[in-house]
């Protein structure tokens, strides 16, 4: 894990608005609250989290620099915080979705290793 990304880590440039960046981090702060007994999962969360901020993006869009670890964290988070929410929360269900269809499939994300 690291503490500062170089340009050579980043592996996807994801593209947040604010609502979806406040549910972006909620659903990754959720992750690792349920993950407290993996320590590389959390850390990679927290790294998420701080890249995610650190990015801003004011009234606009954010674009947050990610690790090929922290997208896959990221997706994660974000498909189990969908699978969570109900019919009566579809708000929420259409941000977890938009956050879902800017990021790789499924397929790409599963050949990530997490070290």
């Amino acid at each position: 894990m690291n503490d500062a990304i170089g340009d050579d880590d980043v592996a996807y440039h994801l593209l947040l608005d604010v609502p979806e960046a406040t549910i972006a981090v909620r659903s990754l702060h959720l992750l690792i609250s349920d993950e407290a007994h993996e320590p590389d999962i959390r850390a990679y969360a927290r790294e998420a989290i701080a890249a995610i901020e650190s990015a801003g993006g004011g009234a606009g869009t954010a674009t947050v620099p990610l690790t090929a670890p922290q997208m896959k964290i990221v997706h994660t988070a974000v498909r189990l915080l969908l699978l969570d929410t109900q019919r009566d929360q579809e708000s929420e269900r259409q941000l977890l979705r938009s956050i879902l269809e800017k990021l790789p499939d499924e397929h790409a994300l599963r050949a990530i290793e997490l070290d």
